[in-house]
């Protein structure tokens, strides 16, 4: 993709970019002439995303758990030193679970609600005043298909992700509605199945290899394909830049189709 520059200027922190979306959509930004503020908990993945940007010194890595607070805390504190703002916000991180409920345990829940949706928390709680000192700023969750459907995979519940991803849409409505007046605007991307890391090789159980998984997954949509972390990314910039200035609350749908059938 041409460099651009719908993000010229702008400070956009962004979870989980060592891989996957979040890589796509740091590389993406960058592009587009964004700052990055880059977590991840694997710090060389974040450092190859920024030195693959060719201008490493425009941009910050904070690595570390996203759900705890002082990781939140040190990616704003990180923003609003080197940059002195934050314009954008990608609630990214995130893990896949494959499990009935009856099979899952309080730690695992603890875990998977911790990454996937503490860390959404902690992040908004954390960027809201400097947004608010802006009278400006969009967030933007990452949700799924699965924030609106029950789903299973390879006979089992995938509930625990389900719930995270239900969390991810309606903390970007509620964010919505108590601070449009601010300036602040909060989405929800929800991707189909796009082949990422998330999904792992034993999660398979070994009945067939991940191309075939893949390709079994796109087959459940009308354009009979998996979607791509470039596909889903180019919806992140959309919501991150002014283009989107008058929407707020909403879920935006990147999945071949997979929820009108």
């Amino acid at each position: 993709m041409a460099a651009g520059s719908r993000l010229e200027g702008k400070v956009a922190v962004i979870t989980g970019a060592g891989s996957g979306i979040g890589k796509a959509t740091a590389e993406l930004f960058a592009s587009e002439g964004a700052h990055l503020v880059l977590n991840d908990i694997d710090p060389a993945g974040i450092q190859d995303v920024i030195h693959a940007t060719g201008n490493p010194a425009k941009h910050a890595a904070v690595a570390g758990d996203i759900a705890t607070e002082e990781t939140a805390d040190a990616l704003v504190q990180a923003a609003v030193t080197q940059f002195d703002r934050i314009d954008i916000l990608v609630n990214n991180a995130g893990i896949h679970y494959i499990k009935d409920i009856t099979d899952i345990s309080a730690d695992e829940f603890d875990l998977c609600v911790g990454i996937n949706l503490k860390s959404m928390f902690l992040c908004t709680k954390a960027v809201i005043p400097q947004m608010q000192k802006q009278k400006s700023g969009s967030i933007i969750n990452l949700g799924s298909i699965s924030s609106f459907v029950g789903q299973e995979m390879m006979g089992k519940s995938t509930v625990l992700y389900n719930m995270t991803k239900a969390g991810a849409l309606q903390l970007a409505r509620s964010i919505a509605t108590r601070y449009g007046q601010d300036g602040i605007r909060a989405n929800a991307v929800c991707p189909g199945p796009v082949r990422t890391n998330q999904i792992k090789e034993e999660h398979t159980q070994n009945a067939v290899s991940m191309d075939e998984f893949w390709s079994i997954a796109g087959g459940t949509t009308p354009m009979n394909r998996h979607g791509l972390p470039s596909e889903i990314a180019k919806a992140i910039l959309f919501l991150a830049s002014d283009e989107s200035s008058y929407v707020t609350g909403a879920p935006l749908i990147v999945d071949g189709g997979y929820l009108a059938v």
